[in-house]
């Protein structure tokens, strides 16, 4: 029986084993590694951070729910890929060390959150992009009772998109920030929450950015409209400001310019995954990201498939683009194996909600612009509330089997 291996269990690992396995069934043999026993809906983690959600309400058991579809899962860290010899080392949570060989691979880890380019981030950083990371920051704004909060997010260490992968030109262009979804939806929940807390009179709020203006990757056109927003509710805005260090009161770039902070909640550096580092390196970009073909093949090794985030062009790194390049993986895979399949062709869009639960709206946001495109909506309606609301409720229903996803994110 052919062997596929996917690391990683967010949204690009587990669209393409669940995929692979319902495309294929028992032609297929295949085994998830992911690094918690858990997959995170990580577009609900900003929910978490001012306590509409607890963290554990938004996680999916990946060893009862991926044997139930038939998916071997293993606990472990990938730490090496031998594109050469076809295997995988991992290490498990007690420090052993563990080989596997596949036939197939995809790659689906996704980057790094590097903290460690900020100084002063185990003492001071905050964020809402993991679990603990989200639970950590509702505890601090709890706790917080007036002064200056900084809402942005760190550089994207993207390198240089080379070599190129074999794609259309558009679909990929260098970023400052890897995704700003989060700081804009963050800049709507948490003056909300503070509202609600009755504070907001008592504190003081900048968006930054290392771009030359936030959400870069929208028309200008919204972004201006989201620029006036800020504006009128009396935000500062600071734009080429890469962060490198936290203090207790105040943020502070590379080029020394500081912003003052008591809570600063920043989207960290981007990054390639730890795993690179080992791993057979022509596999990877100058970045280290993957470059590959438009049904997502890596262009050296065409055993291996690189989704979501690992792949140079899924730019920004969003959970939309993520689901859409493992369903095409996983469909090219199936005519491979001998099972004719519609390949989806890939449609690079900025498709995400900024939901403000507290007021009762989401922004919704389709927008082609960075990639060529005239498409450019950003919606505010009390609709796209119960949109967010309705997707996180399927995410958790299905176990994280996006199925549906092409049609949700037509609503």
């Amino acid at each position: 029986m052919t062997k596929l291996l996917v690391l990683g269990g967010r949204f690009a690992g587990l669209t393409a084993a669940y995929t692979a396995k319902r495309l294929l069934g028992d032609k297929i043999d295949v085994t998830l590694i992911n690094n918690t026993p858990y997959a995170a809906f990580r577009p609900g983690m900003p929910h978490v951070s001012i306590g509409v959600f607890k963290a554990e309400d938004l996680e999916v058991d990946l060893a009862t729910a991926l044997p139930a579809k038939g998916i071997k899962f293993i606990l472990g860290t990938a730490t090496k890929i031998d594109a050469k010899k076809n295997k995988v080392e991992y290490e498990l949570p007690d420090g052993k060390k563990e080989t596997m060989t596949y036939d197939y691979l995809v790659v689906g880890f996704g980057a790094k959150l590097g903290t460690e380019h900020l100084k002063g981030w185990n003492e001071y950083g905050a964020s809402a992009c993991e679990p603990d990371f989200a639970t950590a920051l509702h505890e601090r704004l709890e706790k917080f009772n007036g002064g200056n909060i900084a809402i942005g997010s760190g550089v994207f260490y993207q390198g240089t998109l080379t070599p190129r992968g074999k794609y259309p030109k558009n679909w990929a262009s260098p970023a400052e920030s890897a995704c700003e979804g989060p700081v804009f939806e963050l800049s709507l929940m948490i003056p909300a929450y503070l509202k609600k807390r009755g504070i907001m009179d008592k504190t003081h709020i900048t968006i930054f950015s290392p771009g030359e203006e936030v959400l870069t990757d929208i028309s200008k056109e919204s972004r201006g409209v989201i620029k006036t927003m800020y504006s009128q509710a009396g935000f500062d805005m600071v734009w080429k400001f890469n962060l490198a260090e936290i203090k207790k009161d105040e943020i502070v770039s590379e080029d020394g310019k500081t912003i003052k902070a008591d809570i600063a909640v920043v989207l960290p550096p981007y990054e390639k995954n730890d795993a690179v580092k080992d791993s057979t390196p022509d596999l990877f970009d100058d970045g280290g990201f993957i470059p590959t073909d438009e049904h997502m093949r890596s262009i050296k090794y065409d055993n291996i498939y690189s989704c979501g985030d690992s792949n140079q062009f899924t730019v920004p790194k969003l959970g939309f683009l993520a689901v859409q390049t493992s369903r095409i993986a996983m469909q090219d895979l199936a005519n491979r194996l001998g099972v004719p399949t519609k390949v989806d062709q890939y449609t690079p869009e900025v498709v995400c909600i900024a939901d403000n639960p507290l007021e009762g709206f989401a922004i919704a946001v389709d927008d082609t612009t960075f990639y060529g495109g005239d498409k450019k909506v950003a919606q505010p309606a009390p609709t796209n509330h119960i949109k967010k609301l309705l997707f996180t409720k399927y995410f958790m229903w299905t176990n994280g089997d996006m199925a549906l996803d092409k049609y949700l994110a037509s609503w």
